[in-house]
């Protein structure tokens, strides 16, 4: 199909299909300037931030620590979303409005956008539990460097096998308008045989990405807190043991002052 225009009989607007873009839904040049500005600044602190946390810790032995450990993680996860699909979202959605990249890359960063959010969720609740298990057992032995890598390792395995349905189902299909199928442009979605898999799929991310991970953090740094408020803080339990001393002194004081 040729590559000419387009004329829309409903609203009378002749498309040149080299400017498809010009139906953008940011229809002020300023909101998109803006919006362009954004995401631009969004990738470049994410990218130069996340970058210089990896650096820091795998680049001094003493930063590497547990919790330092699960941080690179999930600086590695936020690199993940801005590098993999930050970019290509923001040109298929907000400047496109359709998938230029074909299937393969359709599918590829759909997957690995899935697999960033549990790599990011999952991490935060390590984390937490590394937190609580200081706090709740100090006499305990922490975690080792080698467990926190393990987990790490067990946080990736299981982010990928949980998105693996998305590489399958995304796909990239022409819509069911004039424009798109004159111009034969296509979109990138998940494509699913029927909608009872789609819901049961769905659900299961609703509770692996946010119901797990949020009921573990609220269970975890709730026991925290309460541990934490309810302690003394050193100084404050030297006063109060010597104002315990004074008061035995002053009874025993009394107590001579009677025998006498």
């Amino acid at each position: 199909m040729d590559n000419g225009s387009y004329n829309d009989s409903y609203s009378n607007v002749t498309v040149d299909c080299d400017e498809f873009y010009q139906f953008n839904t940011l229809s002020s040049v300023y909101f998109q300037t803006f919006v362009y500005f954004s995401y631009i600044l969004i990738m470049l602190v994410s990218v130069i931030g996340n970058g210089s946390v990896c650096y820091l810790v795998l680049s001094s032995s003493r930063m590497r620590s547990v919790t330092n450990f699960f941080i690179v993680n999930l600086s590695a996860g936020d690199m993940l979303m801005t590098l993999l699909c930050v970019p290509f979202s923001f040109v298929n959605i907000l400047i496109l409005m359709y998938w230029p990249f074909g299937e393969i890359m359709c599918r590829v960063v759909s997957y690995w956008q899935g697999v960033s959010v549990f790599i990011s969720a999952y991490t935060l609740v390590a984390i937490s539990i590394d937190r609580y298990i200081a706090i709740m057992f100090p006499f305990k032995p922490r975690m080792s460097n080698s467990t926190s890598k393990i987990m790490i390792g067990a946080i990736w395995i299981f982010a990928c096998i949980t998105a693996f349905p998305i590489l399958i189902v995304s796909k990239t299909f022409m819509p069911d308008d004039p424009l798109y199928s004159h111009c034969e442009r296509y979109v990138c979605q998940e494509h699913w045989e029927t909608e009872e898999n789609k819901f049961y799929y769905t659900i299961v991310l609703m509770v692996l990405q946010y119901g797990v991970p949020f009921f573990a953090l609220v269970y975890t740094y709730t026991r925290i807190a309460i541990v934490v408020w309810g302690k003394e803080t050193p100084g404050e339990a030297e006063n109060a043991r010597d104002q315990r001393m004074a008061k035995k002194k002053r009874k025993v004081s009394c107590g001579e002052k009677i025998a006498k």
